[in-house]
């Protein structure tokens, strides 16, 4: 017999994986409330996001979710994340009008990281005016830019 039981209020189930409820087994495995949603252990918890071209598998760039994040990228369908320099929600394309339509959401193993296959729609990703946000490698002579701007952030964002 398999059980689901709250532990104490707190919002997280075990399942008890002895077939006798009141003999648990020793280490009882933590089931957030839904199985199918990513590892959020408080309104304070930010997961990392890859953002990746639907089309051509490209990393676009690296961000991170809030649960309130999360909820509103599945309300809406575009790409929502978590300003750490803000502490705000940052809607993707608010400012520069490149937002990213969410075609797929998947979860790692852990469900404590998010992968978004999005559509880019604008020019790119990056505030720097890049399509991706990794467009510089690291070479032995030191950093190169491999990639080719395909915007100006001072007419998108206004002078740095």
């Amino acid at each position: 017999m398999t059980d689901l039981t709250a532990h104490r209020g707190t919002g997280i189930f075990y399942r008890c994986l002895s077939p006798d409820p009141l003999l648990p087994a020793m280490a009882p495995t933590p089931i957030p409330p839904d199985p199918a949603a990513p590892v959020f252990a408080d309104t304070q918890t930010l997961l990392p996001v890859i953002a990746q071209d639907d089309q051509t598998g490209e990393v676009l760039m690296l961000a991170y979710m809030n649960r309130e994040a999360y909820e509103e990228t599945l309300r809406t369908g575009q790409a929502v994340y978590y300003s750490r320099s803000r502490e705000a929600l940052w809607r993707k394309g608010d400012t520069s009008g490149h937002v990213q339509r969410v075609r797929a959401i998947l979860l790692d193993c852990d469900r404590d990281t998010i992968l978004l296959r999005v559509e880019q729609v604008g020019a790119g990703a990056c505030h720097e005016g890049y399509r991706s946000c990794f467009f510089r490698q690291v070479t032995p002579e030191g950093l190169r830019v491999v990639a080719e701007r395909v915007y100006d952030p001072n007419i998108t964002y206004g002078p740095g």
